[in-house]
């Protein structure tokens, strides 16, 4: 951390708080990345961060609980999700919330790695860093309440600690919001993990920052028949894959190539045996965009394109889109702070410039539709580990990258409810502009 003699003395409280909390965040990592859970079957993800939360001192909510509701076994039907809110002074009880959010999901990845924290659940892992995320948040919280406790928080704050299910499937941040997540919250700040950049850095990117993205379903219904007869038949599998080449082709000539639009095809479905056609076939895919036009053009070429198929091949062709969220847009004023913050909490030089938004996509973005927010990268590749892409099987963190993080957040938050007459000016050195 910079020793800047402008630099408030509660940065180096918070460096210090961090640097003794340390070993339990990479132990709370661990046993996330041990035991993962897929998207709406957080469950058991939900309650030991709850437990976790609770036993450092803050009163977690587990949302989505069903009240006076038992299973088979007597149980009580559980929730997932987690809010969890730091208030404190009583004098902040009526402030509006800073939330930090952080995801708890895993993915349908098998672990490949020889380590001994590697999935005890086979056929699922933290291939994208949620169980990072959610540490993160953790240790946030954690220091304001050590902070506090130990009279060196600079000034009261309240800060709401949000950890979503289900961003990889687009539904958690909607979930959320409709469980009161953002009831009483002002501003919103996320994080991901970033292999690209190494451990104590952080990328940031005023203004768009992801892709919409929209998740289809084609459905393709012909006349099934025997293989050696097929002028008697209408052909799914011809259909989709004339579909499937079309889309690829057309939608470069239609959008303009300013505006980026992707279109990928990562599932089809046909047939049951070699030498009979079948009588359906279905293809899922995804497309993302940065502009709002760009993705309306595409949406009506792709409609235009089965209608096509459908003429050519006497086929019916249905076209549905089974997910859709919006892009990340940064709020350039949070960006700004971002930066100012880090400086002082991670390193002068721990900021660095995304040149242009990434074709991925978050539903952290739901939450900045009605909120202002960011979300920053998070560095973890280190000398020996955090170099393996998201979502692969050796996907890993240099765990030096949690507590950056942490100290990040927990900063952020503070900074956040500095009374308006100490706040530092910042000039803001990023460009901002049309992509």
């Amino acid at each position: 951390m910079t020793s800047s003699s402008s630099t408030p003395q509660w940065y180096a409280d918070l460096a210090s708080t961090a640097d003794r909390l340390e070993p339990e965040w990479i132990r709370l990592r661990r046993h996330l990345h041990q035991h993962p859970e897929l998207s709406g079957r957080e469950y058991e993800t939900t309650r030991f961060l709850a437990e976790t939360v609770d036993r450092i001192g803050i009163p977690p909510h587990i949302v989505g609980t069903v009240r006076h509701a038992t299973t088979s076994d007597g149980d009580a039907v559980p929730g997932r999700g987690l809010i969890v809110d730091f208030v404190s002074a009583p004098e902040m009880a009526d402030r509006k919330r800073f939330a930090i959010r952080g995801d708890i999901d895993a993915l349908p990845i098998t672990d490949g790695k020889s380590v001994d924290y590697r999935s005890h659940h086979d056929g699922v892992m933290h291939a994208c860093g949620h169980d990072v995320h959610a540490s993160v948040i953790v240790g946030a919280l954690q220091i304001l309440l050590q902070m506090h406790r130990s009279g060196k928080l600079p000034h009261p704050v309240a800060v709401r600690g949000i950890f979503q299910p289900a961003e990889e499937t687009a539904e958690g941040a909607r979930y959320m919001i409709a469980l009161h997540a953002l009831q009483d919250v002002d501003a919103i700040l996320a994080l991901h993990v970033d292999p690209t950049r190494a451990v104590g850095r952080i990328g940031l990117r005023e203004g768009p920052f992801t892709a919409a993205c929209d998740i289809f379903e084609v459905r393709f219904k012909g006349r099934g028949g025997h293989g050696a007869r097929p002028h008697l038949c209408h052909d799914p599998i011809d259909a989709a894959t004339l579909w499937v080449q079309s889309a690829y082709r057309c939608l470069s000539r239609v959008v303009d190539p300013h505006e980026t639009v992707v279109i990928s095809v990562g599932q089809m479905e046909a047939g049951h045996q070699a030498n009979v056609i079948p009588e359906r076939a279905m293809l899922r895919g995804s497309l993302r965009s940065l502009h709002p036009d760009a993705r309306s053009v595409a949406l009506e070429k792709l409609h235009d394109v089965g209608e096509s198929v459908s003429r050519q091949t006497g086929c019916e062709v249905t076209l549905e889109l089974v997910m859709s969220a919006p892009g990340v847009i940064n709020d350039v004023d949070m960006v700004r702070r971002l930066r100012r913050v880090a400086s002082h909490a991670i390193d002068p030089a721990v900021s660095e410039s995304i040149a242009l938004p990434s074709m991925g996509s978050e539903d952290f973005s739901f939450y900045l539709e009605q909120h202002p927010g960011a979300m920053f990268r998070l560095g973890i590749a280190g000398p020996q580990v955090g170099h393996e892409p998201l979502h692969t099987p050796n996907f890993d963190v240099d765990e030096r990258a949690i507590a950056v993080g942490a100290k990040l957040m927990a900063a952020m938050a503070i900074d956040y409810f500095t009374p308006d007459d100490t706040t530092e000016p910042d000039t803001g050195d990023f460009a901002h502009g049309d992509v």
